[in-house]
């Protein structure tokens, strides 16, 4: 079990009764945000949704959770733990523990209601998508077109999308050949309906990706310059499909995107570069250097 779903537990396990979905997300969102263990090294990141901070991830191993029996589902969508959650030994680090009290401490008498407009007065970010347009204190940023890229390597889907709503980015083109990935959030239809519910577009393009099998046993700088010179030479063949992806780029701001953090070892930096030929707008990697 990973740490943040222990403090999950730990959460409920401090409550004094069964608390509800907007509770326990602002609780984490708290220890993520005002102590100086943030939660833990790998603890949840939050994009701006309809009732401020939310975390897709957290929302998935919550079910998760409740699916493996720790925690149960009662009367109007509360959440409580079970015998088993109850029994589970549930260890963290010592400095993760005390802010995880210290957030009950402070915040657990608080409504949902109250919870919801502390954090929306001290965060404003976090209102840009509020479903109450008049509780939203700050207006979304767009950005002026260019060739941006990213890589969602080392990130959850919600830091990941985070990134690119602060950026300004409405639109995603996949440029992997094969969309799929272990992670939570990055399978093309989650990361699909993720974007549309946070009002982004999401578009694949997989002509535009290279093969699995063309990327085993890569070591060296030289490996991937011999790969994306093959992969240059092959884009020859696709004008028509770059010339689709340029007016995309030129029509709002978007952003192509790949797995690898650093664009010297992914295509989309090649693709990219051949792209402003096309479209003569600058490269802008997102995200980049970390």
């Amino acid at each position: 079990m990973l740490n943040r779903q222990k403090a999950v537990l730990l959460f409920l396990r401090h409550a004094s009764h069964a608390v509800s979905s907007i509770r326990l997300m602002k609780w984490s969102f708290l220890l993520a945000n005002e102590t100086p263990s943030h939660g833990g090294a790998t603890f949840y990141a939050f994009v701006p949704y309809k009732y401020g901070p939310y975390s897709f991830t957290l929302d998935q191993e919550k079910d998760a959770l409740v699916r493996d029996g720790l925690v149960k589902i009662i009367d109007q969508k509360r959440l409580c733990l079970t015998a088993a959650g109850r029994q589970i030994e549930l260890k963290l680090a010592e400095n993760v523990s005390q802010d995880l009290c210290y957030i009950t401490q402070t915040y657990g008498s608080c409504s949902d209601q109250a919870l919801i407009d502390l954090v929306y007065e001290k965060y404003p970010w976090y209102t840009i998508n509020s479903q109450l347009p008049e509780k939203r204190n700050m207006v979304r940023p767009v950005v002026d077109c260019a060739i941006y890229t990213m890589g969602y390597e080392g990130l959850t889907a919600d830091a990941f999308l985070n990134r690119l709503l602060e950026a300004g980015i409405q639109r995603i083109i996949d440029v992997r050949y094969n969309p799929v990935s272990r992670r939570y959030g990055f399978h093309k239809t989650t990361l699909a309906r993720l974007a549309t519910r946070l009002g982004m577009d999401y578009i694949h393009v997989p002509e535009l990706g290279i093969p699995g099998t063309e990327r085993i046993q890569l070591r060296s700088l030289t490996q991937y310059e011999k790969l994306f010179r093959a992969y240059e030479s092959g884009l020859q063949q696709l004008v028509e499909c770059q010339n689709t992806v340029g007016n995309l780029l030129k029509e709002k701001p978007s952003v192509l995107i790949c797995m690898e953090a650093n664009p010297q070892f992914c295509h989309r930096n090649v693709l990219a570069q051949v792209l402003t030929q096309i479209v003569n707008l600058p490269v802008n990697h997102l995200g980049w250097p970390r």
